[in-house]
């Protein structure tokens, strides 16, 4: 099974982790997905050969790939399962925009996941893509419109996030916890990212 090697929770509920024998390439220096090979840039060359069905990296990195191979520059037609958006806490969500983007060139569904600074998953997409579920032991909770995690007991982070919380059940059959509608808020503050006690 797929999973975040340095996961807290356990692994988030997706299609691709249904399928054994999957070859995930991670588009940076380390693999933060358990079971992925790292493919920084320099290694893209070495991408066809490898031959992954799932690609997994921050959108910017996706998309600069997908140019790669508008350009000719780059080939591979071997990925046929999925596209893993990595989102850190205090990035932008992935926009619309650039989910058709990813789609139209790669063929395949496009998922986000939500990380921590340090690679631990936090909510993740199912195949219904209504929000992203909180994977368990993570709390979010929302205060004057923004969207908090609960770090510690008495610290909580900014996510910079709007967010509505949603406890229905969800399409694919999931129940818990979901982050609806993800919307990056205009922080005033020179750091998207703002420690607070509670």
């Amino acid at each position: 099974m797929t999973r975040f090697s340095s996961l807290r929770t356990r692994s988030p509920r997706l299609p691709i982790l249904s399928a054994p024998g999957l070859k995930i390439a991670q588009l940076s220096a380390a693999a933060s997905v358990a079971g992925a090979e790292p493919f920084p840039p320099e290694r893209w060359s070495n991408l066809k050969t490898y031959a992954p069905n799932v690609l997994v990296g921050p959108s910017s990195v996706l998309q600069r790939l997908a140019e790669r191979i508008d350009m000719h520059t780059l080939e591979l037609t071997s990925v046929d399962h999925a596209i893993l958006v990595l989102t850190e806490i205090g990035d932008k969500p992935l926009s619309d925009t650039t989910r058709v983007i990813l789609w139209q060139h790669f063929g395949v569904p496009v998922y986000e996941l939500y990380s921590d600074s340090k690679g631990a998953l936090l909510a993740a997409e199912c195949e219904a893509q209504d929000g992203w579920h909180v994977e368990l032991g993570v709390r979010f909770f929302v205060q004057a419109g923004d969207l908090f995690l609960q770090s510690s007991p008495h610290k909580s982070i900014r996510t910079g996030l709007r967010h509505f919380l949603d406890a229905s059940p969800c399409a694919c059959g999931k129940s818990g916890l979901r982050l609806i509608d993800p919307d990056l808020c205009q922080l005033q503050d020179a750091e998207p990212l703002l420690a607070i006690g509670t």
